[in-house]
């Protein structure tokens, strides 16, 4: 009995490490979720966004989920301006204090949610949440963070491009990951530096 009760904890461990790993090798952790596999299928890659949006939730308690879509919504769901956004927040948790990057490849384009807690600090102005969606205050924060990651972007990707070998040249598929990588890091930039001001 001693002897099972030293392998069992080990057997434990190691099937939830590899339960883990194949949650990510599949496209999924707990921060992100890449069913369609848009993504660049790098080794452990998964796991170093996961750890580093992980990371972020312990020091701040603020869940920001990345999400990666293939198709974007129908026009009924997107009837509404900000509805499914929205929505799929709230199912997710994250609606009020928390944060939803949602990429659709058909488009391609980027959405972001900002719980409804965090919106005047990211915003940078007093307001409800109302009042900052009518006056487009929060539309502009974000699509200016938007643009600065894909600059960024961009600029990583042009890079690739010139030192890849002329029969391996980088795939649009790293390219979107530089897109991930930069507006992960804007996003928890941006919220850490509320979160220090409002400290």
């Amino acid at each position: 009995m001693r002897r099972l009760s030293v392998w069992l904890p080990v057997l434990l461990l190691g099937s939830s490490l590899t339960a883990f790993l194949t949650a990510a090798t599949a496209g999924q952790t707990a921060h992100l979720d890449d069913p369609a596999h848009l993504l660049p299928p790098q080794l452990g890659d998964m796991n170093v966004l996961e750890g580093k949006l992980a990371d972020f939730e312990r020091r701040s308690g603020i869940r920001i989920l990345v999400q990666f879509h293939a198709k974007s919504p129908s026009a009924d769901e997107d009837e509404v301006p900000g509805a499914y956004m929205h929505t799929l927040a709230t199912r997710l948790g994250v609606a009020q204090r928390g944060a939803l990057l949602v990429y659709f490849a058909d488009d391609p384009d980027w959405r972001i949610w900002i719980g409804d807690e965090l919106t005047p600090a990211f915003a940078g102005k007093s307001g409800t949440v109302k009042e900052l969606t009518d006056s487009k205050a929060i539309h502009d924060v974000k699509e200016a963070l938007l643009a600065s990651a894909r600059a960024q972007a961009d600029a990583a990707f042009a890079a690739l491009q010139k030192s890849a070998p002329a029969n391996q040249p980088p795939t649009p598929a790293q390219h979107l990951r530089l897109q991930t990588g930069a507006l992960i890091d804007a996003l928890i930039a941006k919220l850490s530096a509320k979160q220090g001001g409002s400290g």
